[in-house]
């Protein structure tokens, strides 16, 4: 029996006050001032006035107290106002239960500024307001009080249904902000000794706006402390030396060298443009650099050459080069017009490893890669085979890992012959230096992810397994895997010093109801906190509950899922639910957050069911090979089963308000679920797939993703799959309102997948929207466009779902002709 996981269920809530109409009492009201020691001026005077004062909100809004140039100033209950002169602030903790629109009105304040959640709205006595349900801070600055008129904050809503509550309490819910904007490690690399750690952040503040503040910084591990930080040009392609006397990389178009004793920095070359993946080799530096293909800027038609010509940087060429460091001369080392991709290197026999891709369809997933190894001494190319579910190689003291699909090597790494695979399920083997290749993995249930190797030729392991990412360490000589403690769900990132005894390791991740922390641990010790987001932006954050909930389908598959429970929960009220599934083939992770905010859903009273149908990788080959020639036939199953088991289960749920909603595999799985069950009140398809058809001759990736998806299937041997299986061939079954969502720049499903379903559902007389967003590819990575998107996404389900239409019409109101 699966354990019940409890997070921030301490909650001090209070409601103090309700309003839908009128003057908010004092009482809910903080007021800080009047300041007269900071300066001459009113805070709207001089040449950097906005800046000075959105640099103070964002300061006020952090404590509780703040001293101003010798005096201590705190927030105290505005029930009075001050006959002082100076700047002053106040502000509103303030929350709502839905989607809430009014006009705040100030008054008795001159020049007053009002922010909301530390973002400037507008610099006056009224201002509009729209608040997506949750708790807020409202903020007003002002240059003092006007002598005619008396002080007052009032909120008129432009309905009845737009009320606010004013609270006091020591937590808030979750918001969309905090889940993009904190700081968030985004890289670690550690030197080899363990003493020094290389760590990039990246967050947003109110003052940048959609500008993404990142940040590099060399990290003495011993005590956390930093002794080099790069913010403009911050270093790429970081590589330590053997030694860990110096870092290399690359920035401003050169290779750099960073002693860490004296912290001086060498240019060892110059005019590099387009250099990556830097390795050192003994005394020498590798790399790859890159030629961009250059068009004819003449043309008026481009003749194809390949399916890969649909990638825009297919016909680039890169190849590979050395740097010698004492003298700073250059060769190039491999030369083919195909690209040569650097995988490894091996200084004491003086050899590399490489891949090229040649064009090749012959046989599925129709892409072919070649391993080679190079004699740096002779520039001697060796071909070490050819192999079409290859992922990675390491050298190894007398072999090499590689990292590939259960096919390779003719199924070498399959558990049972008789079963169908998924090639995306990746397995670990070793190839000695006679050639000879054994699978490590076959009875390893985990997906192989990444692979880290210790001197000892050991490996740390990135797995896939069910929900979670763990680690684990693959121990050569016994050759068994063993799990590391990393106290997380989810490790992301992970770096290991490469000692022979006990290395220290450095890792980053988070758990479903955890944001990201970041851990150092000896190989065989206790994980110690080097960075916790909990601390520096979720301290005062509560959370609802996530508990595991498993099902049996009627084959006798154990179905893996998960349910999120709204902050505040209340089992005598009945709650609308999301359904969420995976997308691909990999399964849907514990992340705290990511493009698809679980947390932020039940912050805003959805209850979230998260379930890993069958064809999900990290659950064994059978499992995972479901997905193979099936295209929703076991998942939709699975999903319809599991939604009637979860309702079943909780009867706080009302079955009329269900919606689901995928991305990519997951949205094609939403459309082809509108066309099963109308067990769903409302569905949103995000990139998803309406005819396999088209999808296979025209996505960037559709004929290599259906060479493993549709398996030896084509339209002209399998109709029935390509037909049948497509839900725009059976978009008249469609009773679900369904909202279509695709970005107009998406490379991987085009989008003219949601375009098909549209004009299918139109000519039907079926309600149906589609929302483009405007130069987003497949995932919706833009600040402020991802913001849009999960407005979208949840305004689309309050209409539906809670009968609230007002997000979505103010999102997209109707046109009047």
């Amino acid at each position: 029996m699966k354990t019940l996981t409890l997070v921030c269920t301490s909650l001090a809530l209070a409601l103090s006050g309700f309003s839908y109409a009128g003057e908010i009492d004092k009482s809910h009201i903080q007021r800080l001032g009047p300041v007269t020691s900071t300066t001459s001026q009113p805070l709207s005077k001089g040449a950097h006035a906005d800046a000075l004062r959105a640099n103070l909100v964002t300061q006020l809004t952090q404590q509780e107290s703040v001293n101003i140039f010798g005096e201590k100033y705190r927030w105290t209950e505005a029930n009075s106002t001050s006959d002082k002169s100076g700047w002053v602030a106040y502000q509103v903790p303030i929350s709502t239960q839905r989607f809430t629109q009014g006009k705040l009105n100030v008054s008795g304040l001159e020049n007053p500024q009002v922010y909301l959640n530390g973002q400037l709205v507008k610099s006056a006595n009224e201002v509009t307001l729209t608040l997506a349900n949750g708790d807020h801070n409202i903020m007003v600055l002002a240059d003092g009080y006007q002598s005619d008129a008396e002080f007052a904050i009032a909120w008129q809503g432009e309905s009845e249904v737009d009320q606010l509550s004013y609270t006091s309490q020591d937590t808030q819910r979750v918001s969309a902000q905090q889940l993009y904007d904190s700081k968030v490690i985004s890289a670690l690399s550690l030197s080899p000794n363990g003493d020094y750690l290389l760590q990039s952040t990246t967050e947003y503040r109110p003052e940048t706006g959609d500008k993404a503040i990142k940040v590099t910084e060399l990290i003495e591990l011993d005590d956390n402390q930093v002794i080099y930080r790069w913010q403009d040009n911050r270093p790429a392609s970081a590589v330590w030396s053997d030694d860990s006397d110096t870092l290399a990389f690359v920035a401003n178009k050169q290779i750099q060298l960073l002693d860490v004793e004296s912290l001086a920095i060498k240019v060892a070359a110059t005019n590099l443009e387009n250099v990556s993946g830097l390795q050192w080799h003994n005394n020498s530096l590798l790399f790859s650099w890159q030629k961009p293909f250059k068009a004819d800027e003449k043309a008026t038609s481009k003749r194809f050459q390949a399916l890969e010509d649909r990638w825009s940087y297919w016909r680039n060429n890169s190849q590979i080069y050395q740097l010698d460091i004492a003298s700073g001369v250059i060769r190039q080392l491999t030369d083919n017009k195909i690209s040569s991709n650097f995988a490894d290197n091996n200084s004491k026999n003086n050899t590399l490893l490489f891949t090229r891709h040649p064009v090749d369809y012959a046989q599925p997933a129709h892409g072919l890669t070649q391993l080679f190894e190079l004699n740096i001494n002779t520039l001697t190319e060796t071909l070490m085979g050819e192999f079409r579910t290859f992922s990675g190689v390491k050298y190894a003291d007398d072999g090499m890992y590689i990292v590939a699909g259960p096919r390779f090597m003719d199924g070498l790494g399959m558990q049972n012959p008789d079963i169908e695979v998924n090639d995306y399920d990746g397995q670990l083997y070793w190839r000695d230096n006679k050639g000879n290749i054994s699978a490590l993995s076959k009875d390893f249930d985990p997906s192989i992810g990444s692979i880290t190797k210790l001197d000892n030729d050991d490996l740390i392991v990135k797995v896939t397994e069910g929900d979670r990412a763990p680690v684990y360490l693959f121990d050569k000589s016994k050759k068994r895997f063993k799990k590391l403690d990393t106290n997380m769900d989810m490790t992301t990132h992970i770096g290991a010093a490469t000692a022979k005894s006990n290395p220290m390791l450095v890792f980053a991740g988070t758990s479903a109801t955890v944001p990201q922390k970041a851990y150092k641990m000896k190989l065989n010790g206790s994980p110690k906190v080097i960075f916790d987001s909990q601390k520096q932006s979720y301290a005062n954050t509560r959370l609802g509950k996530i508990e595991d909930f498993d099902f049996t389908n009627k084959h006798g598959h154990n179905i893996d899922g998960r349910v999120y429970l709204p902050a505040d929960f209340d089992a005598t009220k009945k709650y609308p639910a999301l359904v969420y599934y995976y997308g691909g083939t990999s399964p849907v992770g514990r992340h705290f957050t990511g493009r698809w905010p679980f947390n932020l859903w039940a912050a805003q009273g959805y209850v979230v069911y998260v379930l890993q149908p069958n064809g999900a990788t990290g659950y064994g080959q059978a499992f995972s090979g479901r997905h193979v020639n099936a295209w929703g036939k076991y998942s939709a199953e699975d999903i319809i089963e599991g939604t009637q088991a979860f309702l079943k289960q909780y009867d706080f749920v009302d079955p009329k308000r269900v919606g689901n909603m995928g991305a990519s595999y997951g949205g094609f799985m939403t459309m082809y679920l509108a066309t099963q069950t109308d067990i769903f009140a409302a569905s949103m398809s995000h990139a998803g797939i309406s005819n396999l058809s088209s999808y296979w001759g025209h996505g960037w990736w559709g004929y290599g993703y259906s060479g493993v998806a549709s398996r030896g299937s084509f339209p002209w041997n399998n109709p029935e799959l390509y037909v049948d299986q497509s839900p725009l061939y059976q978009a008249d079954k469609i009773t679900t309102p369904l909202l279509l969502i695709h970005g107009n720049a998406d490379t991987n499903v085009p989008v003219g997948e949601s375009h098909y379903m549209y004009t299918a559902l139109k000519l039907l007389d079926k309600e149906v929207e589609l929302v483009e967003f405007n130069d987003q590819d497949h995932h919706i990575n833009g600040h402020n466009a991802r913001f849009d998107w999960w407005d979208t996404t949840i305004a689309w389900f309050d209409l539906h779902l809670k009968d609230q239409p007002q997000w979505w019409n103010s999102l997209y109101p109707e046109t009047k002709k």
